[in-house]
């Protein structure tokens, strides 16, 4: 009997550990990818009818996506994003012409050595999809069409980048690299014979080594506010070392309900290879160029 009773207890023990270990929460494994962005069309439109001060009737749509896909497990860490934008403005003067025309495509390496800190390869790709005009020039006038000043590929900007990469959390991250190559690349001949861009007359590449620093971050500002933006800059080792070049592209999404939204977006440049030209066709130094973009429209986040 006592022999029983001891048993019994020792069945009764297992059970209870087992109850509890089946009772047990099982924690989820955090996710390697993290998929985001935003995507969406936006619309303008401009009516005039018996407008002493003058003007134009116009409409403008462009189209946009700005998305992320982000790996992390152990170790090792492998950004990816792609941002597009493209769209168009119609006048009664000008017709169609296009206004935004941007491709992006960006990928990061990285294997943790602290915390914070990775070595990390960076590849980077710049070019647009369209023929863009100066904005004298109107396309859809005889004889215009082969005035255009850049087109796919020309320019497009490949950067390569062995370094540092600082990610204290999943909204920011910094990359310093002592060892970049950037190329330049100006496919078309009419462009390339110019010499567009800062290529060598006559030549199709540019090819430049020098420093990188890129800094992203996003941010949540308010329940309906994001915040996406990207800093570049780069300067090479030639005897221009120090003028920095600089691309700074930001976007604010301020969504109004599940389908409408209002986006700004800005784009920020300067390239000491891109050079201005006076009415008399001199070349200038190089210029800050500018852009910002604000419309309404359907768009969805992800």
């Amino acid at each position: 009997m006592k022999k029983f009773l001891i048993l019994f207890s020792l069945l009764l023990s297992v059970g209870r550990v087992s109850a509890q270990t089946e009772a047990a929460p099982q924690e989820e494994a955090p996710k390697a990818w993290k998929f985001s962005g935003v995507s969406g069309l936006n619309l303008a439109q401009t009516s005039l009818t018996n407008w002493a001060a003058g003007g134009e009737n116009s409409v403008a749509w462009n189209l946009y996506l700005n998305a992320s896909a982000n790996y992390k497990k152990g170790a090792w860490s492998w950004d990816n994003a792609l941002v597009t934008d493209f769209g168009k403005t119609f006048t009664s003067t000008n017709k169609w012409l296009k206004s935004v025309d941007k491709l992006n495509l960006s990928t990061k390496v990285g294997r943790f050595v602290s915390k914070h800190w990775s070595i990390s390869a960076l590849g980077d790709f710049l070019s647009q999809f369209d023929r863009g005009f100066d904005a004298s020039t109107n396309p859809n006038i005889a004889g215009n069409k082969d005035k255009y000043i850049s087109t796919i590929f020309a320019p497009g900007y490949l950067t390569l980048a062995i370094g540092a990469d600082y990610k204290p959390n999943d909204d920011f991250s910094l990359m310093l690299s002592p060892a970049t190559g950037k190329m330049t690349f100006v496919f078309d001949k009419k462009l390339s014979d110019a010499g567009a861009f800062g290529v060598t007359p006559g030549k199709k590449v540019l090819a430049e080594l020098g420093a990188l620093a890129v800094a992203n971050y996003k941010r949540k500002l308010a329940e309906n506010i994001n915040l996406v933006t990207k800093l570049t800059l780069f300067t090479s080792y030639d005897k221009n070392f120090g003028n920095i070049d600089v691309n700074w592209d930001m976007m604010i999404a301020f969504k109004i309900n599940k389908f409408l939204s209002t986006t700004l977006t800005t784009n920020l440049v300067y390239d000491d290879n891109i050079k201005t030209r006076d009415d008399q066709g001199n070349i200038r130094g190089a210029k800050v160029q500018f852009r910002e973009v604000l419309g309404l429209g359907l768009a969805y986040n992800f």
